[in-house]
């Protein structure tokens, strides 16, 4: 995609990678955009030389691939700002880097149980203020032994809250937010809802 890059931090903890730090560059303005707050890392990876680095170093940080969820929020950037010169803060809930879903929330709570997960912090309030606006969609699985997983979704929900940023998402019937790139024919129509969400909860802010 022209004059869009996707840049994240790799790291190497144990037998997993993490991807932390990641952001999708639009031009070259480092003003951000706005933010996202998912579940964990997709498929994006770092690509050549990169990915040497990464097995050496530990961690690197270098341009990635866009996986299909960082391509879908680009037609959802293009579709909704006029002029895009900054950067779009892609967040997770956890950020052990897994593409299925559940099989990532399960990966989460076994290394928090067994003391494996590293620590990360939740951004602070001074790194949230600068997004005009958050998007949540860490999808709407559930299951009463995810204990971590849900605690994982309040301090998220309280930070939002006491940011005072306006936010949207694609709400379930339990009030979960839905990922914004769901597979097969729900993704266009997904594009469409996060489009006229955006348009009715959030662009008012913005003018």
């Amino acid at each position: 995609m022209e004059n869009v890059r996707a840049i994240a931090t790799f790291q190497l903890i144990g037998e997993e990678v993490y991807r932390t730090n990641a952001f999708i560059q639009f031009g070259t303005s480092r003003k951000s955009l706005g933010a996202v707050v998912m579940l964990n890392p997709g498929s994006a990876h770092l690509k050549g030389e990169a990915k040497k680095k990464l097995i050496m170093n530990g961690s690197h940080t270098d341009e990635t691939t866009l996986d299909n969820t960082m391509k879908q929020l680009v037609q959802f950037m293009k579709a909704t700002h006029s002029e895009l010169d900054g950067r779009l803060h892609l967040y997770n809930l956890f950020y052990v880097r897994n593409t299925i879903g559940i099989e990532a929330i399960e990966l989460f709570e076994h290394l928090k149980i067994t003391g494996k997960y590293p620590t990360i912090t939740l951004p602070s309030l001074l790194e949230m203020s600068q997004h005009p606006w958050i998007l949540i969609g860490w999808g709407v699985e559930k299951r009463s032994r995810w204990r971590f997983f849900e605690e994982e979704k309040k301090e998220w929900l309280q930070l939002i809250e006491d940011s005072g940023i306006p936010y949207f998402g694609i709400q379930s019937d339990n009030n979960e937010y839905y990922h914004p790139c769901p597979n097969g024919p729900a993704k266009a129509e997904r594009l469409q809802q996060l489009i006229e969400s955006f348009n009715t909860h959030i662009s008012n802010y913005l003018h």
